[in-house]
């Protein structure tokens, strides 16, 4: 039976308490309801009138009624010779009531399996600012979250969990991207220059972003119209990588499996010493528990004063008095015979030994304070083992910054960087986005910026510039439309002031240990029961326009996620 509401799959258990968070349902013999199935009753008030209770189904049950004893079941099923009936149930929590008067549902109402309207009320969608597709439900129909939690109008930012290779974190965050690209009425005013920033930190994944996947089935392609989005690749994709180390001279991109179409990027050390990239050199945690830091933000200070543009050479310095410096401004000089010109990190570190590891022995004061000759050492051997793992990031000549503005998607490469060359890298660009965007002091354009790996670079008990930056970010940066969508492993690894401020919660398969920790609250029981075995493509997720979360699946990439699923004809579907 059904009718405006949706199908009539049971009533509301008579035998039970209800209440106002949650309720039982027993089953039509004809009918069924699964895990996350949404469901509607409808109960009179007294004095009232009619009110419509919404919920979600987190478990479902059967019984044998008449059935006293384990065995019992043998003599009903097989043998017939004891009287029993076979019964259906399952446990709705109450999402939403409609209209808004709390009292439990009646005992014996009908209870429905909702639809179209009814279902979108149950989603909260009517009540939605924007309402983006984000995936799809048990029911095989869109599910929508509220576009006004992420770009920074009520909340802002995403955070993803769940187990490597098996929890599709990063697959899920692109296929968020997506539809934010392709839903720019949805967006609205934050659509125009919207940028993305993107971190490829293992394998070469995201450098195929362009292209399209050969193995995408019909099936994919109907489950893509159905969220709205043609299945094809990202259509404004810049890459990013750093250069080879030794390429003869020619700036060629460190990758392996694409070369064509990538663009090298470094910083000059004009760039280096302005944007203070120095600090980005020492984000190890032993670092921070010593007096290196005190070092490295008073050298920082005197590059600053000191460093005179050389003429003819763009990118290349000299240090010179601060007085000097100061009364040069903008100046470009030419070179004193004898005069270190300093055209790459190395040169850099070569001349600070000069002022803080003299002949002497005695660093000079204004570089360094009264600190002890130690912690002086210790702060030459950091940056000498920096110029061994990221020194060709840095070289003078025309400027080979990342341009940001080339494409909706900016994809940087740093997978074959030295760990602490990837610090650096997205230190530096991070720093660069949100400089930016503070010094316009906007909201728009929007830049969101996605970061596997979340652990590693906010973790939970230590402290670091780059650290610092992400909570910063994650407190501030959703009211200058700077949004985080990070992706982790394990969110309990994770400097609580970045998850916190996250209003999308995504979570796909998750390890037994992890799933009951407290940053899984928000998870109900059985949800964190079965994230132990979701499988790739499903994920929960969590936002603040439904008090409870919703399981859903996504499309197959329309992308190509490596280089042999790469379809060299632009017809995604040749050949079906």
């Amino acid at each position: 039976m059904s009718n405006h509401y949706g199908q009539a799959v049971g009533r509301v258990i008579a035998s039970e308490h209800t209440n106002t968070t949650e309720f039982k349902v027993v089953l039509h013999d004809d009918c069924y309801l699964q895990l996350d199935d949404l469901v509607m009753v409808e109960t009179e008030v007294p004095g009232f009138g009619s009110v419509r209770t919404y919920g979600v189904v987190t478990e479902s049950e059967g019984i044998y009624e008449g059935a006293s004893y384990e065995s019992d079941t043998f003599r009903i099923a097989e043998q017939g010779i004891l009287p029993a009936a076979k019964v259906r149930s399952a446990k709705v929590a109450i999402t939403r009531v409609d209209p808004e008067k709390w009292v439990a549902p009646d005992p014996g109402e009908v209870v429905y399996q909702v639809s179209g309207e009814h279902r979108d009320k149950a989603l909260y969608k009517d009540e939605m600012g924007r309402a983006l597709p984000v995936g799809i439900g048990k029911d095989g129909e869109p599910v929508f979250a509220d576009l006004d939690f992420f770009d920074g109008r009520k909340g802002g930012h995403m955070s993803i969990s769940g187990i490597s290779g098996v929890a599709t974190k990063t697959s899920y965050a692109l296929f968020f991207i997506r539809m934010l690209t392709a839903h720019p009425k949805i967006l609205g005013e934050g659509a125009h220059n919207l940028r993305v920033l993107v971190f490829n930190v293992k394998g070469e994944d995201l450098l195929w972003l362009d292209k399209p996947n050969r193995d995408l089935t019909v099936e994919a392609r109907e489950e893509w119209d159905l969220l709205g989005v043609e299945p094809t690749p990202f259509d404004s994709v810049s890459f990013w990588a750093p250069p080879r180390r030794s390429s003869g001279g020619v700036s060629l991109p460190d990758t392996g499996g694409r070369i064509v179409g990538i663009n090298t990027f470094a910083w000059t050390p004009r760039e280096f010493i302005d944007e203070g990239l120095l600090s980005f050199l020492f984000t190890d945690i032993s670092d921070l528990r010593s007096q290196i830091s005190f070092v490295e933000e008073r050298v920082r200070s005197q590059l600053r004063r000191r460093a005179v543009d050389v003429a003819g050479e763009p990118g290349a310095v000299v240090l010179r008095d601060p007085s000097e410096a100061k009364a040069l401004g903008t100046q470009a000089v030419r070179p004193d015979r004898g005069e270190r010109v300093i055209r790459s990190l190395n040169d850099l570190v070569e001349a600070l030994e000069g002022y803080l590891d003299p002949d002497d022995g005695e660093p000079e004061i204004a570089w360094t304070g009264r600190t002890q000759s130690g912690t002086v050492s210790a702060f030459m051997r950091r940056l000498h083992a920096a110029t061994h793992r990221l020194g060709h990031l840095v070289a003078a000549g025309e400027s080979r910054r990342v341009d940001r503005t080339q494409a909706t998607i900016t994809v940087i490469s740093i997978q074959t960087l030295h760990d602490l060359g990837q610090r650096f890298v997205v230190g530096a660009l991070l720093e660069e986005t949100f400089r930016e965007k503070e010094k316009s002091g906007q909201r728009l354009p929007l830049s969101v910026i996605l970061l596997d790996e979340l652990n590693k670079y906010a973790p939970r008990d230590s402290r670091s510039p780059l650290k610092e930056m992400l909570v910063d970010i994650a407190q501030r940066g959703r009211s200058l439309g700077v949004l985080l969508l990070g992706a982790q492993q394990t969110a309990s690894r994770v400097a609580p002031e970045v998850l916190e401020n996250a209003a999308l919660r995504v979570a796909g398969r998750l390890d037994a240990a992890e799933a009951e920790r407290s940053e899984y609250g928000w998870m109900l029981p059985s949800t964190r029961a079965r994230a132990r075995i979701f499988k790739p493509g499903t994920m929960v997720l969590s936002q603040p326009a439904l008090p409870v979360p919703i399981v859903l699946t996504f499309p197959f990439p329309a992308w190509a996620t490596r280089q042999e699923e790469v379809l060299e004809t632009e017809d995604p579907f040749q050949g079906l």
